[in-house]
């Protein structure tokens, strides 16, 4: 699941930049069998070079096609849905991660406190 500058992976949120080095590393024993990336995620292209998409082309060295809004497997195979982006150069892609890092920042405290307040109360468990 994403938003923009965070990804969701199991109960984790993280930020983009170091959800896409921890996904590149368990997927690059796949090895030069593929030339691009296409990341199905919600708001992956959101965020233009500080995108979770932008992450991951930099993480890969591949270029990655992410996704504006909420997006399924089947609004994906629009052929207008999707931007691609490509891996930037070292400097710049070290600005637009701590970018990333920054931003999620919000995001990452607004989704632990909607889950403070949801949570169920241990007061009515007997």
């Amino acid at each position: 699941h994403g938003a923009p500058f965070v990804v969701q992976n199991e109960n984790r949120i993280s930020s983009g930049a170091s959800h896409s080095s921890s996904l590149f590393k368990s997927i690059r024993h796949i090895g030069n069998s593929y030339e691009k990336i296409n990341f199905v995620s919600c708001y992956s292209a959101n965020g233009s070079c500080f995108s979770n998409a932008q992450m991951l082309a930099n993480a890969s060295g591949r270029p990655v096609t992410g996704y504006y809004g909420k997006i399924n497997i089947l609004t994906a195979k629009l052929p207008t849905s999707g931007r691609t982006f490509r891996p930037q150069h070292n400097f710049i892609a070290h600005i637009c991660s701590v970018g990333n890092r920054l931003l999620s920042c919000p995001i990452q405290i607004g989704f632990g406190l909607k889950h403070l307040v949801t949570r169920p109360s241990d007061d009515n468990v007997r």
